[in-house]
């Protein structure tokens, strides 16, 4: 058997120019349409597409740098333009890091629900016909001096290109591109590798040592009975606030909560520190603010669980998701869905029977699977007798209508709201035993269409308020309010006031009557409104 000899030659750096070129036409309209939309003048146009020309011939030049290996960079790099192709298009997301670790945490069940067969054609006219042109062609290559030296032109050539066309619309051009630093997250292949190199930088957190916070926490029992306490703190899943009916909505989405209106505070004007469920949860259990939040911290730093657990808390996770993100590595865990997707309900089974068994102070954190798309028919029974029809069942999404995505991330919303009434219904029966509250608190939002945008994980600084405008509430009866020496009507009259997932950790330190220098009383939504100060 003899091999075919390839039936192109091109010299090292025709071949640079001409992947470079590919890469722009064939994978980077999205990146072209952005820039379109900032602003339609043809120079900026131009502009922006030389300059995207020459980072990818830079890249190119360095990545292209053996000739044992070249070839098999480009195949990969072309695979993986063409799968990064599919998910831009087909859901009208950017690329970040954030995005990136959101794709490594999930299961392989939930990477299941956003691909669709189309990805088939994607990878075969993007990805493999590409690649056998590749292996067809031989690259000739010179010594070493004489690489970097035409290498070296190359660039130079195609950064004086680019400056000459530019540097007219400066002023306004660097303006524009400082307000619009999301451009960088629509450029192929740089996108995905850039944040390679920052999911590197997170994952370097594994290897430094855990560091446990608090660790001066003391306990100020201010309350005035020997009831053990009961925080229950429910993260939802992809619920956003504008289609909460406790928020204004004009659907009744959450009316299976109306027999405990009276006992729970509602904040219509709350923000998720992050726009994924990898970045999003870590932080609303850690002490820094979003702000100051370092994703991949959670990997070896504590957590608000490790301080309750400190002062003699049982911690109890139920995961009905991707597992709890690293923030319940100290406590128990328990996963009780062994299919491919379980309806929340199952979090519930022996619940009651579970915490009476405990028998001492414990926090409870249940994860929802919630309203996570694109799959939304897929988190309510099938038998149900769903309230907006017609419901798109298209995990593609924009095969649908707005109308259709929305009724089922609306049905998904109802259902939610029975779970969490079927949750309070278990803790008012425990009250015998317990000092009850509950905290509700959505992970993120979610797009569903607006502006040509779905699903989340969007970069924070350029996201939609869709994806961080959260619902949260809290839930507590009277008899606890009166142990804790809260006034619910001060909660409800505060409510309304601007909060986020900052206040999550200092809120429940607060409740716990739990004293640390890690704890900020104004970030504490409890302690302007509790009669009995915990001093």
């Amino acid at each position: 058997m003899t091999l075919h000899r390839p039936n192109l030659t091109l010299k090292s750096w025709q071949f640079i120019l001409l992947y470079a070129l590919f890469t722009l036409i064939t994978y980077n309209w999205n990146f072209y349409l952005k820039l379109n939309d900032i602003n339609s003048s043809l120079l900026f146009s131009l502009g922006g597409m030389f300059i995207a020309f020459t980072i990818l011939t830079l890249a190119f030049s360095v990545l292209f740098c053996t000739t044992k290996i070249t070839k098999t960079i480009a195949i990969i790099l072309t695979i993986c333009n063409s799968i990064a192709l599919y998910f831009m298009n087909s859901y009208n997301i950017l690329i970040d890091k954030i995005m990136l670790l959101n794709v490594i945490r999930t299961d392989i069940y939930e990477a299941g629900d956003v691909l669709q067969l189309s990805i088939l054609w994607y990878l075969l006219l993007g990805g493999i016909l590409p690649s056998l042109l590749i292996l067809h062609t031989h690259i000739s290559f010179g010594n070493f001096a004489s690489e970097l030296k035409t290498r070296l032109k190359l660039n130079l050539i195609s950064i004086f290109i680019s400056a000459a066309i530019i540097v007219p619309t400066l002023p306004s051009s660097s303006q524009i591109i400082e307000e619009h630093k999301e451009l960088r997250y629509a450029l192929i292949p740089s996108n995905y590798l850039g944040a390679g190199i920052g999911i590197a930088k997170i994952f370097d957190e594994l290897t430094r040592p855990y560091t446990p916070i608090a660790t001066d926490a003391k306990v100020n029992h201010y309350w005035h009975n020997d009831k053990k306490n009961l925080f229950v703190f429910i993260v939802g899943e992809t619920a956003r606030a504008a289609n909460f009916s406790l928020g204004g909505y004009h659907r009744p989405t959450n009316a299976a909560l109306t027999p405990y209106l009276d006992q729970l505070v509602y904040y219509k004007d709350f923000y998720a520190c992050g726009t994924s469920t990898a970045v999003a949860v870590p932080c609303m259990f850690s002490k820094y603010s979003q702000k100051d939040f370092k994703e991949g911290s959670e990997l070896n730093t504590g957590n608000l669980l490790d301080v309750f657990a400190s002062v003699g808390y049982h911690g109890l996770w139920i995961d009905n998701n991707t597992s709890c993100q690293d923030n319940c590595n100290r406590i128990e865990l328990q996963s009780p869905c062994n299919s491919k997707s379980c309806l929340d309900d199952i979090m519930l089974d022996g619940l009651e029977n579970k915490l009476r068994s405990i028998n001492q102070n414990t926090f409870l954190v249940l994860h929802q699977k919630g309203s996570h798309g694109p799959d939304y028919y897929n988190r309510y029974p099938q038998d149900w007798n769903a309230p907006y029809t017609p419901e798109c069942f298209d995990r593609g999404l924009m095969s649908c209508t707005v109308e259709a995505i929305t009724n089922a991330y609306d049905n998904s919303i109802t259902y939610t709201s029975i779970f969490l009434q079927k949750t309070i219904d278990i803790l008012q029966k425990l009250s015998d035993e317990y000092n009850v509250v509950l905290v509700y608190a959505s992970d993120h939002g979610e797009s569903l269409g607006e502006n040509g945008r779905y699903l989340h994980a969007a970069p924070y600084d350029s996201a939609p308020q869709e994806q961080l405008h959260i619902p949260a509430f809290i839930w507590m009866p009277q008899s606890s309010a009166q142990t804790f020496g809260i006034n619910i009507s001060c909660l409800k009259q505060r409510s309304s006031l601007r909060h986020s997932h900052d206040n999550i950790f200092h809120s429940f330190l607060g409740l716990g009557g739990i004293k640390t220098s890690d704890y900020k009383q104004d970030l504490d939504v409890f302690a302007p409104c509790r009669h009995q100060k915990n001093n």
